[in-house]
């Protein structure tokens, strides 16, 4: 991805501080706690998307035989990049929901601010 590395949209930002491979409905559990973090009046922006499929064979089935079937999608997170972005909030709300999100989040995560 280009630019994934600097604010696009918002006031605040939560960027990972280290990598992992994040599965689609963690992000939406994390949106969903963000959300209802920050309340309707603020603006919020995902900016991952989980592209890649993770495929896996069910349990008690030998090796071989083929591919298996499509479990989950996942989305890779590098160091330094913007995972989500919110305005029109203040800066104790934005860490509130930081601290709401982290046990959740798979790696560390820090908050970023608009200079």
């Amino acid at each position: 991805m280009k630019n994934t590395t600097q604010l696009k949209y918002g006031m605040y930002g939560i960027r990972a501080l280290t990598d992992r491979r994040v599965a689609a409905n963690t992000i939406e559990a994390v949106r969903r706690t963000l959300r209802r973090r920050i309340k309707k009046s603020a603006a919020l922006w995902v900016r991952l998307q989980a592209t890649v499929p993770v495929t896996a064979k069910p349990l008690g089935i030998r090796m071989g035989k083929g591919k298996g079937a499509i479990e989950y999608y996942a989305c890779p997170v590098r160091p330094g990049q913007i995972i989500f972005e919110m305005d029109r909030v203040s800066r104790k709300v934005a860490l509130s929901a930081l601290a709401a999100i982290q046990p959740k989040f798979p790696c560390k995560l820090g908050l970023v601010e608009w200079s």
